[in-house]
């Protein structure tokens, strides 16, 4: 809170004051993305001020987009940028060719073997006994944490996968180069959801912020399931854009 600077002697508004103060101290990285700001009553206590003035303040940082306010977490720093994608192809997101973003990379944080989710199997059309590999990766995109996906695959469709395989290639090269399969049909479904706890830690955001869910299913011959994804955008720093032609 001590980059907040109020003068009482002189006539320039208190809320202003409180607006500059913050404003200047995003600017000049005193206060970064998703930072959380005091509270009015915080503000109120220290300064000797009454809620309206926060209020005033904290409404102009909204509409110029530094700040966001959320019910029941509080009020943050909101300096992501807003990210786009095209409305479909989310079997392709870790494949950064087509992106004109200029920094882009992709951290795997967990690669396991599983057996007991009845979602995943009866979507990879998997039987009670038959496991399957489950891969986690955050996708930066200029150094921000724009989404999280999770892939699952068959472990017998895919033997000797390994963490690297996951790091090195995106999908489409595993199902086109690195295995002998193929992509013939890509089915998407589209849900709102708020971020988990850990979810939230993993993104950089705050507890329980909206997010789009895409559950992706991959085809290959004969129409039959090859790999199922799960993916996460961050509801405020995501859009998405129909690209005809």
């Amino acid at each position: 809170m001590n980059y907040i600077k109020i003068d009482k002697t002189i006539k320039k508004a208190l809320y202003l004051q409180i607006k500059d103060s913050i404003e200047d101290a995003i600017k000049k990285g005193a206060l970064t993305d998703n930072d959380r700001l005091p509270t009015e009553s915080e503000l109120c206590d220290v300064f000797g001020i009454s809620d309206i003035v926060v209020k005033n303040a904290y409404k102009l940082l909204v509409k110029q987009g530094l700040i966001i306010r959320v019910q029941g977490s509080g009020t943050f720093v909101s300096t992501r940028k807003v990210f786009k994608f095209p409305l479909g192809g989310f079997d392709r997101l870790s494949n950064f060719s087509s992106y004109t973003y200029h920094s882009k990379s992709k951290r795997v944080i967990l690669f396991d073997i599983a057996k007991d989710d009845e979602m995943v199997k009866t979507t990879l059309g998997l039987s009670d006994q038959t496991s399957y590999f489950v891969a986690k990766y955050i996708v930066f995109i200029e150094n921000a944490e724009v989404l999280m996906q999770t892939l699952y695959l068959s472990q017998a469709k895919f033997p000797d996968l390994s963490i690297h395989d996951i790091e090195q290639h995106n999908l489409v090269e595993l199902l086109q180069s690195r295995f002998p399969y193929g992509i013939k049909r890509v089915k998407n479904g589209f849900s709102p959801v708020n971020l988990t706890s850990s979810e939230a830690l993993l993104l950089n955001t705050y507890k329980h912020a909206a997010a789009h869910k895409v559950r992706t299913v991959v085809h290959y011959k004969h129409d039959l399931p090859i790999a199922f994804i799960e993916t996460l955008f961050l509801g405020q720093y995501t859009q998405f854009e129909v690209i005809l032609g």
